[in-house]
């Protein structure tokens, strides 16, 4: 059979189209804590050419000392600290001052260091330029992954390019865009892992996302790509520490691929080792300990999971459950069902993660706060998102005429996908219009929930975010807030969004509506453009 596969020119209209989806709907600030957390590392790494985190940096020692800015440092070296056993010794000294490691992931801000050093170059505002461009792209290279990963599995274009705006648009993964939360590059580091993983296998039924042609494997191809599966899958863990918990399953999905050539299962074992003990010698140049990651016995460590709240609340919770910011999940079991029987190693690759990062966050109960295994304050189940690119690509199975699919049955699930991706939509599109901090400074003040208001924002249905969402939007909330009277306070950080700005959209509200409208209608040209060239559908199982 000869297939036109894609070139590099409908790579880069794809590219483009997430990416600018992803830009203009950035609000170009960041989440409170982590967020702030790694921009100063990427600071301290563009600045002092440091991996910690240097008080002599500009965000710290310009920052007034009643700011969270100082309280966030404090907190970091206190922490550092009670890791590696010198936390009396931090106590009697009257200011922190010193340079530390911190928990954080070092590849997240070592990605945002050339977004930093461009800022300067172009005499942009750093944390703006740093807080639209990373995540976006990220999120944006995500979408492709999703993309060429699906135009193997499906053989459609249209299929594919669907399945990464559902993953754009349709999930609570797009209000991340302006953060700096580590799920994002998480999940594209394991989506494009199992990407390559899938590529190396020497099964001949694949068509193959090349950005040039089709072509028949060979080993040096197959060696690549196993390598750069290994690589990914490891880079991962240098993302986020949780991705260790995926180690069996990316073994055992090894195996079942390579399994048949004993070249490319030992060239993957070699650079996953390699990988893997990289982590432990930075641990250990960071902490002491090649297993320690820098959160301690007190901060997420297994002796703490003995809570069974989480277990219930990431899938049935009003405020952070999976079904509710993701309702296409429901969706999920119908799609496993189809793809078992083409693909069982992304089937059980994808439950294993599911139950993994369900059993481990959703046991988290220190001093029964839902915060820790919720990932508040953040919009949805933040800790799932390394799931969700394999629940999308999934999905594309509900889409796919299989031989034992009847094609009325095909025609009344895609009508229903339509339907949920709609709900999903409208459900996540409050969490791109308002910031999230806005939210919980809305349910503080206004609804009168205190201190304890993250606790009732996540169980009680009236005080839901995506209900909050909706208030303040309704309400013009955002515009009436007095900014410029909490400068310096407790407060602060209402000063770092965009009020009063209506929207959470920083391209809206610093360039107008006219740079809004243009960008827009790129994308929607682009778009255009990609389902045109897919006029013939290649259908691939029989």
């Amino acid at each position: 059979m000869n297939i036109k596969m894609t070139n590099n020119r409908q790579i880069l209209f794809v590219f483009c189209f997430f990416l600018i989806v992803n830009f203009i709907s950035s609000g170009g600030h960041l989440d409170m804590w982590d967020g702030v957390i790694t921009f100063m590392i990427t600071e301290s790494m563009a600045l002092r050419h440091t991996a910690q985190l240097d008080p002599e940096i500009p965000t710290i020692s310009d920052a007034n000392s009643t700011s969270r800015i100082h309280l966030m440092m404090s907190h970091e070296i206190g922490h550092n600290k009670y890791v590696t056993g010198g936390y009396s010794e931090w106590l009697s000294k009257s200011s922190p001052t010193e340079a530390v490691f911190t928990s954080r992931s070092l590849l997240l801000p070592t990605v945002a260091v050339p977004f930093y050093y461009l800022a300067h170059i172009l005499s942009l505002n750093t944390v703006t330029t740093v807080a639209l461009s990373v995540n976006s792209l990220l999120i944006s290279l995500t979408a492709l992954v999703i993309f060429c990963f699906s135009l193997d599995l499906y053989g459609s274009r249209r299929i594919a390019f669907v399945l990464g705006v559902i993953f754009t648009g349709c999930s609570f993964i797009l209000p991340y865009n302006n953060s700096l939360f580590p799920q994002p590059l998480q999940a594209l580091c394991l989506i494009t892992g199992f990407f390559f993983l899938y590529k190396s296998r020497h099964d001949g039924h694949s068509f193959l996302c090349n950005l040039t042609r089709y072509e028949a494997f060979n080993d040096k191809q197959g060696l690549i790509y196993s390598g750069l599966a290994a690589f990914f899958f490891g880079m991962s863990i240098f993302a986020s520490p949780i991705s260790g918990l995926f180690i069996p399953a990316i073994v055992i999905s090894s195996i079942i691929y390579l399994r048949s050539n004993k070249k490319l299962i030992l060239c993957f074992f070699v650079v996953l080792g390699v990988v893997l003990v990289s982590v432990g010698v930075v641990n250990y140049l960071r902490f002491g300990s090649f297993t320690e990651f820098g959160y301690g016995g007190g901060f997420g460590a297994f002796s703490y999971n003995t809570g069974w709240t989480g277990l219930v609340g990431l899938w049935l919770s009003p405020g952070k459950s999976l079904i509710l910011y993701f309702p296409l999940v429901l969706l999920l079991p119908i799609a496993l069902k189809f793809m078992y029987r083409h693909d069982k190693s992304l089937v059980f690759f994808t439950i294993y993660i599911v139950i993994a990062i369900w059993l481990y966050f959703g046991t988290l109960e220190p001093a029964k706060e839902s915060r820790y295994w919720s990932g508040a304050p953040a919009w949805g189940p933040r800790y799932m998102i390394p799931a969700l690119p394999f629940f999308v690509v999934l999905l594309g199975a509900l889409l796919k005429p299989f031989q034992s699919v009847k094609l009325k049955y095909l025609k009344s699930m895609k009508l229903i996908l339509i339907v949920v991706c709609a709900v999903s939509f409208i459900i996540n599109l409050p969490g791109i219009l308002v910031w999230s901090e806005y939210g919980l400074f809305y349910a503080w003040t206004k609804e009168g929930l205190g201190y304890n208001a993250m606790e009732i924002v996540t169980w009680d249905p009236k005080y839901s975010p995506i209900v909050q969402h909706f208030k303040i939007l309704n309400e013009d909330y955002i515009s009436s807030i007095p900014v410029a009277s909490y400068k310096d306070t407790a407060w602060d950080y209402i000063t770092y969004g965009l009020a009063p700005c209506k929207y959470d959209l920083y391209i809206f509200c610093k360039a107008g509506i006219v740079s809004f409208t243009l960008l827009g209608a790129v994308a929607i040209i682009l778009a255009i453009i990609i389902l045109k060239i897919n006029r013939k559908e290649i259908y691939v199982y029989s």
